[in-house]
């Protein structure tokens, strides 16, 4: 390939990256690698586009075929290529198809290029981003599609091993996946992306508000004999949701899940309250609400008469 600054995009100094990985993993190829690796920059990001990434979804493990523009691997080479090695290339695919993507080269007419295709990469780039470039990337794509779609960005480390994470991974489980459209896939990732289990959450609360509102007190009812015995503290998950409510406050949805939770551990909900043995608790917290939200209501209308 030829560039004035290869390093300036991603997407280049991936494809130049992978070009020279690919023929040390498949020398068989290695004149057809060399051919896209000559390409210049503009063909090498079109060329992708139309002969990789406009193919249909990818399997996370199976042969992916067309790899670069005029290379395809075939079955019998990829079988034969180590466990490692199919990992590598498969990320590597995953990274370019994001990037040739980001670079706005033209997609209108690649199929898979939708919101879902963007949210599950994104996702799956989450662990390995810090929170500046996920949310960078985010909004870039936010204003190709007008959405922002499903995804929070990654929790800071402090709330990675929180209550709230463990509670939302709890209640996810308690879900019947195919009664959210959920795959058993998706819930099992909950296990090593925190994350996802409160997107899970956040997309169960608009599909099935109801049948939400079910798993949410079954989990409390669960929790009751530890709220009882003092080993969980209500008022610590009451307070972590508010502090995630002011982390994510870009985030309308999560923030609206997390006052359910804020809500429902500091016993402003009666039921909630009546349930785990709080209800003097839940009185007091529910004048508390009250006075919160009169106090808010009069700080509003003097900042609108100044």
């Amino acid at each position: 390939m030829t560039d004035s600054n290869p390093t300036d995009s991603i997407f280049y100094k991936k494809y130049s990256e992978f070009c020279d990985d690919l023929v040390g993993a498949c020398p068989e190829y290695a004149e057809q690698i060399r051919a896209a690796k000559s390409l210049n920059t503009e063909d090498a990001a079109k060329r992708y586009v139309l002969e990789v990434l406009n193919v249909k979804e990818r399997d996370l493990v199976a042969n992916p075929g067309v790899v670069l523009p005029g290379v395809t691997i075939e079955d019998t080479v990829w079988g034969a290529l180590s466990a490692g090695s199919r990992r590598a290339i498969l990320e590597y695919l995953r990274i370019l198809d994001l990037s040739a993507v980001y670079l706005h080269v033209d997609v209108s007419g690649v199929e898979q290029v939708t919101q879902e295709w963007v949210d599950s990469i994104l996702r799956d780039w989450r662990g390995k981003m810090d929170r500046v470039d996920f949310n960078s990337i985010s909004e870039k794509f936010m204003n190709m599609f007008g959405s922002q779609g499903s995804n929070l960005p990654p929790l800071p480390e402090k709330f990675l091993k929180g209550k709230m994470a463990k509670l939302a991974e709890d209640m996810v489980r308690e879900f019947r996946p195919e009664d959210f459209g959920l795959t058993a896939e998706e819930i099992a990732a909950c296990e090593t992306d925190p994350t996802r289990a409160f997107e899970i959450l956040m997309e169960a609360s608009t599909k099935n508000p109801e049948r939400l509102q079910g798993v949410m007190m079954r989990v409390a009812k669960k929790l009751q004999s530890k709220i009882q015995s003092g080993e969980l503290k209500p008022q610590e998950l009451a307070a972590e949701a508010e502090e995630l409510m002011k982390e994510f406050q870009t985030h309308p949805a999560f923030v609206e899940m997390m006052e359910s939770f804020r809500s429902m551990f500091s016993f402003e909900e009666p039921e909630a309250a009546r349930r785990s043995g709080h209800d003097g608790e839940g009185r007091l917290a529910i004048a508390r609400a009250r006075l919160r939200k009169k106090m808010e209501a009069k700080k509003a209308g003097a900042a609108g008469r100044k």
